[in-house]
């Protein structure tokens, strides 16, 4: 990656005045984020900049219908009565909101499969995962919706691990090939009954109309803004016929299957064509990270004993 990925100052005189370090990019947004906090912008050094267009997007001009087109040099999303998107070389985000749009429907896309393919124009994987820090190391828990990994992680950070990231962890090849990522979104979107359960408190709505029933919540313990080693990813699986959980480690063709069917926003692999090159960065990373599958039944009780299980592996396995 030997890309200068820094804005022009033409393009840092901009409206766009909520500054935020997202993956380790000094972002300016002219769309506030919500339950998250800013941070200072040192001068005009600005690696993505999100701002609002007015008018028709160039989506408008092409089909009225869901668009999904990417490339290495631009992508183009429109997502149906939230906004229209285009993110050119990773370093640029418009967006053209539909009418009437709420503004936390179009974060949920914005800082979601958005933020995603930015990623991916940049040569990272984000992965579909929430994580932790063990140690000072990254651990993550990635899985299908569903799967709880924000629930899973929010349980860790009961037992006080740092919350590293939610949802999407951008993972990129830092000094002597170490994989490693900054953190990303350092807060929980979480169901009531998770919320009661570890006895967490909820704040705002993640949205009234999308994810509607689920709450930010703000961690008590939160990594710091500093690039982590990643060093382990829990595979999260339901088994309805096992009641017991069980932990298996993954090794070769699997380990590497996994993280590909883990990365977030799959369609810019596709549609770009780059599958040969995320197989060989899935393949290199599964070589230096340890990957497991953690099976569990449909209930998780009152997530004592899953938290006892995952946090006996992370001691018995460093």
């Amino acid at each position: 990656m030997g890309r200068d990925f820094h804005l022009s100052k033409a393009h840092v005189r901009t409206a766009a005045t909520h500054p935020y370090l997202l993956c380790g990019w000094h972002t300016r947004s002219e769309i506030p984020l919500t339950s998250m906090p800013t941070s200072a912008v040192n001068g005009l050094s600005i690696d993505v900049l999100i701002r609002v267009a007015p008018g028709d997007s160039p989506i408008g001009k092409i089909s009225a219908r869901p668009v999904l087109e990417h490339s290495v040099e631009c992508s183009r999303i429109r997502v149906d009565a939230v906004a229209d998107f285009e993110v050119p070389g990773g370093q640029l985000i418009t967006v053209w909101p539909a009418a009437g749009a709420a503004h936390k429907d179009i974060e949920i896309f914005l800082f979601g499969p958005v933020w995603a393919t930015l990623c991916h124009q940049r040569g990272l994987l984000p992965l579909h995962a929430s994580a932790i820090l063990t140690d000072g190391r990254i651990t993550a828990f990635a899985g299908r919706s569903g799967s709880v990994k924000s629930t899973t992680a929010a349980l860790m950070h009961s037992l006080k691990h740092q919350l590293f990231a939610d949802d999407i962890l951008p993972i990129m090849f830092g000094e002597n090939s170490e994989p490693g990522a900054w953190p990303y979104l350092r807060r929980l979107k979480l169901q009531d009954d998770s919320i009661l359960q570890l006895a967490l408190t909820a704040g705002e709505p993640v949205s009234e109309k999308l994810d509607k029933d689920k709450y930010f919540v703000h961690p008590k313990y939160a990594a710091d803004d500093k690039w982590r080693r990643l060093d382990r990813m829990y595979l999260l699986e339901v088994d309805a016929d096992n009641s017991q959980p069980s932990i298996d480690r993954l090794v070769g063709a699997e380990a590497v299957s996994a993280l590909v069917e883990q990365t977030y926003h799959f369609d810019f692999i596709e549609n770009s064509r780059r599958f040969n090159d995320h197989l060989a960065f899935c393949s290199k990373l599964s070589s230096k990270i340890a990957i497991y599958r953690l099976r569990r039944s449909h209930s998780l009780g009152d997530g004592k004993e899953f938290g006892s299980l995952i946090r006996a592996h992370l001691k018995t396995t460093t």
